[in-house]
Formats: structure tokens, sequence, C-alpha cells
């Protein structure tokens, strides 16, 4: 804790100070005098409070430590274990075990593994739900693997079940741009914030230094509740083949990868995280290389100066931003826009199959708004650049399957809910900039 070292640094100065002070007594051959005594006093009784502040800090530490053992990570021999369960793990057994209530095998063995780190995080669950560790969904979560588009699974499916020709699906990008994954916390998460810059002055000789004291604020992170929901088909969960656990499975965690990118990307709706375009302490820029939101009433075409002008607000912020990221529409106004107004044929902004703008990596998902309003227009689309280390998606626990049986009956569906608890903040919203206006 930076707490215990700048009191063990205290208490070394004081520690000097008493040894100046008998030296010099020493040296003089003198007897100490009142105002040195009074000193001594003063120094003896810091020394114990530091002595027993220091002391509880470390216990505190300590306590910190085992509870993070606790819930921490398990042995490798336990992840080893659950790996292999994992593989075993079949989404069809998952939800015939919630219909029924019956708990056996591979899944209720998760399911009891799951209810603990729920346990340790301090979510409150139903009873009656399946629940599923966070480790059997950790490479899904991704929602990028296999082919088509992340739909693991998707050709699978036995003929004879019927294919299911599922929808093209958004890109989800933010991982790959390096956010910040908090994954397993215990209850409420508060990050300490630096506010104000290091700083020192200059002074005479034997001035006084003033005093120059940081600023501190937080970052909190809460758990929030992120739900898919479909409607299975009775007899497709009564198929033997694996095309429940490979659609149901994909449909799900695909509907939560999307809506939790959707969130992080701009968010600041009803029961919603607070995302990069709606946090109100990014840096904002104008599109049409405008200099103030007043200018272009209803938002303008991308030019070149948006792209320069969104890093050089985060690098006047004292930014280090390491990608761009945008909407396909305004990728393609990019790869047909000239640099300069009297643009030479081919000296676009971005060349044609580049995955770089600017020199810098970019990223483009339909997930980045196009519908932004400003003036008399709704169509507007959003551009980012800026460090996505300074993002931090959070997690409480894994998965909770609950399996309704009854309320779709009379049509054969069985309606499944797929819970989590997630939160995503910036951890520094100067890292990034935002242009809101551009009209692609």
């Amino acid at each position: 804790m930076n707490k215990i070292k700048a009191l063990k640094e205290e208490r070394g100065r004081l520690i000097g100070e008493l040894q100046t002070l008998q030296n010099n007594i020493e040296k003089e051959a003198r007897s100490m005098s009142d105002s040195e005594s009074a000193r001594l006093d003063e120094i003896d009784a810091r020394l114990d409070s530091i002595k027993s502040e220091v002391e509880k800090l470390e216990k505190l530490q300590a306590r910190a430590a085992e509870a993070a053992n606790l819930a921490g990570v398990s042995s490798y021999s336990e992840q080893k274990e659950v790996s292999k369960m994992s593989e075993k793990f079949s989404f069809k057994r998952a939800l015939q075990m919630a219909a029924t209530g019956r708990k056996d095998g591979v899944e209720a063995e998760l399911s009891a593994k799951a209810a603990d780190e729920f346990q340790r995080s301090g979510v409150s669950v139903a009873a009656h739900s399946v629940l599923i560790p966070s480790d059997v969904f950790k490479r899904d979560m991704t929602a990028t693997g296999g082919s088509p588009a992340g739909t693991e699974g998707g050709y699978n499916i036995a003929t004879e079940v019927g294919g299911i020709i599922d929808v093209l699906l958004p890109k989800t990008v933010l991982r790959g741009l390096g956010v910040q994954q908090l994954n397993g916390l215990v209850g409420n998460l508060d990050l300490p914030q630096a506010s104000t810059l290091p700083n020192a002055g200059w002074n005479t000789e034997n001035g006084t230094a003033a005093e120059k004291s940081p600023a501190f604020g937080k970052v909190s992170f809460s758990p929030k509740r992120l739900a898919a929901y479909i409607q299975v088909s009775n007899q497709l969960m009564l198929q033997s083949s694996n095309s429940i656990d490979a659609y149901v499975r994909n449909w799900l965690l695909n509907a939560m990868a999307q809506s939790l990118e959707t969130a992080a990307i701009k968010g600041g709706g009803s029961n919603e995280p607070t995302g990069i375009i709606a946090n109100g302490s990014v840096n904002v820029t104008y599109a049409g290389g405008a200099a103030s939101n007043a200018t272009n009433a209803n938002g303008a075409a991308v030019v070149w100066a948006d792209v320069i002008n969104l890093m050089k607000a985060v690098e006047n912020a004292n930014g280090e931003g390491v990608a761009y990221l945008t909407n396909p529409l305004v990728k393609a106004a990019l790869q047909t826009t000239p640099r300069q107004a009297s643009g030479v044929e081919g000296n676009f902004i971005m060349p044609s199959g580049a995955n770089e703008l600017n020199g810098y990596n970019a990223a483009f998902t339909t997930l980045c708004p196009s519908n932004l309003s400003k003036g008399a227009a709704s169509d507007l689309s959003a551009m980012i650049f800026g460090d996505f280390s300074k993002m931090a998606i959070a997690s409480w626990g894994g998965m909770e399957l609950t399996v309704d049986p009854y309320s779709g009956a009379t049509a054969g569906l069985t309606n499944v809910v797929l819970n989590s608890y997630m939160d995503v903040n910036l951890l520094q919203p100067t890292a990034f900039a935002v242009c809101k206006d551009i009209d692609a």
C-alpha cells in the first residue's frame, strides 16, 4: 500500500531527526533544551502512532490477501479439472436439468462450483436456476472464434433437425483493442484515481517549499444484470443432435457480447453502464474539421482533419492513443474521401484494404452508432480514438441459466434466460476522444 510506504518514510525522517538531535547534544556536551525536550516528546508520540497505524494497515493487507486467495484463483489442478469438465458440458443437458429440477452429471458439478463463485461475489441468484461458472464461457464470451463471424458450431447441426440460418452478426472488437478484464469481483469495487498532475515549484536556496498535495477521485464498479432471452422449440430440445448446444449457446453468448460492447462504446441508457460516447469527461471533436459544436448545425462529412483532431485531443490531454474505432459507413467515407479539398484521385484518407488509419490500428463495427442526432439530422456516426487499455470490463461470478418450460407450453416452446453480472467504466476518460457528428 502507498500509505504504508509513506508512513515508513515519515518514520525514517523522524528517526533521522532524533539522531541529529543526539549528535548535536553530544558534540556540544550540553543538556537538552526545553524546546528539544518538547520535540523529543512529539517525535516519540508520533513514532508510537506510526507503529500502530502500520501494524493495522499491514494486518488489513494480509487479510485482503487471504480473502483474495480464498476467492482467488483456483489451483492449477482445480483449473485443469474444471477445464476437463467444461469440455463435457452440454447446454442441452443443462436446459433439461433446469426444466426438470434433476441435478446430476458434469452440469450439476459445474453448477455447484458456480454457486460458490456467486456467493463469494455477493450476487444473489434464483434457487432453481442452473449456474454456469465463468471458466466454461471464458473463451466463448469473446464471440469472435469459429467460422463464420464467431458462430462456432453453426454448421454442425444434424440435417434431420433442419439447419438454422442465423443472422449476420456485428463484429465485437473491444477485447482485441486491449480493454482490461476485471473478473471474479467480490462486492462493489472502487479504484482510486489521481486527478492532479505532479507539481514542483522553484524557490530560493533556503525558501520553504510550497505543499503540492495530489487530489484523488475514484472509479466505481458495481454489478449490473446483463440478460439474454431466447425461446427454444421443445422438439429441438428432444433431438439427440448437438444442434441445441451449438445454436442456443451461441445465440445467448452473442447477444450478451453485443449488448456489452454496445454499452461500452456508447452506453448511458436505462440500467446501462456509461460507455465512451456517453461519458461526459472524454475529449470531443467536431466533424468537418470544425473548431466548435456551433459549426455545421446538422453534422458534416468526414475530412482528414477529423482524424488528426481526434489524435490531437488525446495527446493534448497527455494520453497515448492506440486505435481508432468507427462503423462501416465512416470506413467507406474514409476510403473515398481525398485528404485535401482539391483531392488527388487515390490519395484517400484511408487506403482500400488497410487496417490502419493515421498509422494506428483501426477497428470497424456496426455496434459503433450511426443514429446520433444533431440539429435536424438523426443519422450521424461516431468515430473514437484512444487508449482502450484505459477501459475496464468487470464481472461478478459466472452465469445464471433459468429455464421456464411453462409460459410457452401451449406453443411447444421453452423460455431460456441467461443472466450475468457486469459493469463497464473508463479508468481515464481523457485518454479517449470522440467525434459524434459525422454525416456518412
